[in-house]
């Protein structure tokens, strides 16, 4: 859109006007003024590369004062407030996108017609305003408007709720479905529903999170993760009269979100209780996350309650008519309340996705959970592929949830369904792939894979074990081929770490061998004394001191032998596939702890030598840090291991006596 020819002199004005914008001060009205007279007759200009005009930049300020004496001078009008930037923006638009509330009001008593305004996209002032989360624009636009105008589309089919659901505006969204609620089941383009999208977004639910304590090991520090983990269980969910003091999206109430009804002391407690969360960053933090997971539940539970029948996920195609030309939408396509015949469906297509199928394919368990409580026939459909939601879980490598659906679905039909590739359930576990949101490194992953192969093996059918898919492989076979690569990285990175290992656990051997020859005191070497050979703080007051340091040595000397002993068994392994499922995870686990009480007994020892020699230090103030630190660390490196070998043993002892 190119603009009238600009001046030298022009190109000032641009610029002053732009800085009295910013830097507001007494005469920045007045240079205001002066720009608008200068370009009321030409048109305003762009200032900067995305096209906005100084008007943008007013709204987005929220300046309210300065529409207001600009619109008492005469010196705005509609069309100066219509124009738009290189995306479509009006000024309208940007004061929605901030919230800026009075801005938009008095904009709107000028001209109502302005929240009709579309951007490229076909987002309203009202649709900008909901993807941002701004409650009370919400309630004020709506309160202007005529229902088909407030559900006015986006170009690409998105309603408002849409928007609300892919911002994370849970409450929001609560709000759009009580005022519009034919809005739950409206599908865009792509045949999405607000229930799909919302199946899309497993970090909005604690068994997606990292706050869940299936997913330990999602972040790079565990007991950090760990730390905070607890602080999400202490924390209670929002009662419906307490509120978040940080909260953009309804800062009034919260009166109309249905919650578990409490009595009052425990009402009056909790919200005693979230005040003082809200004192710290890192609670504060927490807090948010965890109301946001209870709303999101509460949301799914919304949705899912609106629907009447599954089959539209399940079954054929879909029976609506697409729209002609969905990427020129005029103002006429709006929704019919209570008519959905308008809803928007894809010509490529048409037939809708499942939600509870993206729900297990995102490892999200409350959504299954709440969807198969309301539609139990819902699990028994599948995927492009074939796959039933039991295959997917498998292949997901998500037991938590496998579990789960072993108890809702038939799972006799559901573990020898085969999919339209001919695999069978266990062929889908030998893919490779983490569990869900955890990252292993070589070694816990090639384990992990081998245990659930494993597993999954023991609850197919025997002759599972011989049957080929449509590429003509047996499950076994299958698995040794995608797994070839990964066994040799980590063999690689187990004998690369365990020659580093060797090393430091020869070093403390050595170190703490060499100390009972050197013991604090030296010995009796007087030959004719009948302690002669015996350490000189022996029939002292220090003697039980010295034992204590011998104690210490020598148990960090044995220690640190067993430990040396198990990474030469790791390092003369064979490496076969069995050998990662239980051999490995205990030798190399075995060997970590030894080198730990090693350490540890070594720090001992060094404390209670300055005890013995009485040097005038405290070493308990640095023992006991670096312990400390020392614990912090092995949680981190061995907890994964630890974890697996408890998933691995169980496994053990609940299918005895089957062989693979």
């Amino acid at each position: 859109m190119a603009g009238p020819e600009i001046s030298p002199a022009a190109i000032v004005s641009h610029h002053k006007a732009f800085r009295a914008v910013l830097d507001w001060k007494k005469d920045s009205l007045q240079v205001l003024r002066e720009y608008l007279i200068r370009w009321q007759r030409s048109g305003l200009a762009h200032v900067d590369v995305h096209g906005n005009t100084i008007l943008h930049f007013l709204a987005i300020d929220g300046n309210a004062s300065a529409f207001k004496q600009l619109f008492e001078d005469g010196l705005l009008t509609s069309e100066m407030l219509k124009k738009g930037n290189l995306r479509g923006d009006t000024t309208l638009h940007e004061a929605a996108r901030f919230g800026r509330c009075n801005v938009v009001e008095i904009m709107l008593d000028k001209d109502e017609g302005l929240a009709l305004a579309r951007n490229s996209l076909g987002e309203t002032p009202l649709y900008v305003a909901v993807a941002s989360g701004k409650k009370d624009l919400f309630d004020l636009l709506k309160g202007k408007l005529n229902e088909d105008n407030v559900t006015r589309r986006r170009n690409d089919g998105c309603t408002l709720l849409h928007a609300a659901v892919v911002g994370e505006y849970y409450r929001l969204a609560f709000e759009i479905v009580k005022s519009f609620p034919y809005l739950a089941q409206a599908q865009d383009e792509k045949g999405l529903t607000a229930l799909n999208l919302l199946a899309s977004k497993p970090l909005s639910f604690k068994s997606g999170s990292a706050y869940s304590f299936i997913n330990l090991g999602s972040r790079s520090f565990i007991p950090v993760q760990l730390i905070r983990c607890l602080i999400y269980l202490c924390i209670p969910p929002m009662d419906n009269r307490t509120k978040s003091s940080t909260d953009t999206e309804d800062p009034q109430n919260q009166s109309d979100i249905p919650q578990p009804k409490t009595s009052l002391w425990l009402t009056k407690l909790t919200s005693g209780y979230r005040r003082v969360l809200r004192v710290s960053k890192l609670l504060r933090g927490v807090d948010d996350i965890k109301q946001n997971h209870a709303l999101a539940v509460l949301l799914a539970k919304i949705l899912i309650g609106d629907e009447e029948d599954w089959s539209r996920y399940t079954y054929g195609e879909s029976t609506m008519e697409p729209c002609k030309d969905h990427g020129q939408m005029n103002d006429s396509v709006s929704l019919q309340r209570p008519n959905l015949d308008s809803t928007i469906v894809s010509p490529k297509n048409n037939r809708m996705r499942n939600p509870l199928i993206q729900a297990v394919e995102n490892s999200i368990e409350e959504l299954v959970e709440e969807i198969l409580e309301k539609f139990p026939d819902a699990a028994y459909t599948v995927d492009k592929n074939g796959k039933n939601i039991l295959h997917i879980a498998v292949e997901k490598k998500d037991k938590r949830l496998y579990d789960y659906l072993k108890t809702k679905v038939h799972k006799d039909v559901m573990l020898t369904a085969i999919d339209n590739q001919g695999n069978s359930i266990l062929h889908l576990a030998t893919k490779q792939g983490n569990c869900p949101r955890i990252v292993l490194g070589h070694l816990n992953q090639m384990a992990w894979d081998v245990c659930w192969f494993k597993r999954i093996w023991y609850d197919s059918p025997p002759h599972f074990q011989y049957h080929r898919n449509f590429v003509g492989k047996t499950a076994s076979e299958l698995f040794q081929e995608n797994h070839v690569s990964l066994r040799e990285n980590a063999e690689k990175a187990l004998k690369d770490m365990n020659s580093g290992l060797m090393l430091v656990a020869t070093l403390i051997g050595t170190v703490n061998y060499a100390t009972l020859f050197t013991i604090p005191g030296g010995f009796v070497d007087d030959k004719n004394s009948a302690s002669f050979g015996r350490p000189k703080f022996f029939s002292t007051k220090k003697e039980d001191q010295v034992l204590s340091f011998l104690w210490y040595t020598g148990v960090a000397l044995f220690s640190s032998l067993i430990a040396l002993t198990a990474m030469l068994l790791i390092q003369l392994s064979r490496f076969t596939n069995d050998d990662f499922f239980m051999t490995l995870p205990v030798r190399y686990l075995g060997s970590l702890a030894a080198l730990f009480v090693s350490t540890i007994f070594t720090i001992a020892a060094c404390a209670e030598t300055y005890l013995i020699i009485e040097i005038n230090v405290n070493p308990y103030q640095a023992m006991w840090p670096a312990i400390g630190f020392l614990i912090l660390i092995s949680i981190d490196v061995v907890y994964l291991t630890f974890h697996y070998l408890y998933f691995a043993f169980r496994c053990s002892v609940s299918f005895t006596g089957q062989e693979m």
